[in-house]
């Protein structure tokens, strides 16, 4: 995972064990948040001369407007340690932006990431998800500011409670960020 990302120009730092904010299985549905959660979307059209960079370029710039980097420049970007990548295995892994780098892929008809699984990152407090997804017509990074009240992402991790399969203590750290003002 470490050679795979430092290729992208992003350092792992840390992989996060145990959920302590929102779970990274819910983040997914971020995509399914709307204008009333607060999502913010930057399109992005297949046909642009660099769509990859106007990519990187619209979530860096999400990324300073909500805060999405902690005090020392790093965030969690959501990866799969799963071989298959047909199956998943996700956790939050804390990195950092290396001078130059890319978080969007190499594939310019789609947001593969840095890991190749696709392209969401939190903020280390939980405050703020920043996705990126692929549509037929354009691809999108969107911005779901305060994720513990968007609908959705509720939904999921009230759900994933209710399914008993975190443990002891991610479930109370799921349940206080979720309790968050």
């Amino acid at each position: 995972m470490s050679t795979t990302l430092a290729s992208s120009g992003v350092t792992l730092l840390a992989i996060e064990r145990t959920v302590t904010s929102c779970p990274p299985e819910a983040a997914h549905a971020a995509t399914s948040c709307g204008p009333e959660d607060g999502r913010v979307d930057i399109i992005v059209e297949y046909d642009s001369p660099d769509p990859l960079q106007e990519v990187d370029d619209a979530w860096f710039g999400l990324a300073l407007r909500f805060g999405l980097f902690g005090e020392s420049g790093e965030f969690l970007l959501l990866v799969n340690l799963h071989d298959d990548p047909y199956d998943s295995d996700l956790y939050w892994a804390r990195v950092r932006l290396q001078a130059t780098w890319t978080v969007v892929g190499s594939n310019s008809t789609t947001i593969n990431g840095p890991a190749g699984d696709g392209l969401g990152t939190m903020s280390p407090s939980g405050d703020v998800l920043i996705v990126g997804t692929t549509y037929e017509e354009y691809m999108s990074v969107l911005a779901v500011p305060h994720p513990h009240r968007a609908s959705a992402i509720r939904k999921y991790a009230q759900f994933m409670l209710r399914d008993g399969k975190l443990a002891a203590d991610e479930t109370k750290n799921v349940k206080t960020w979720l309790a968050r003002d």
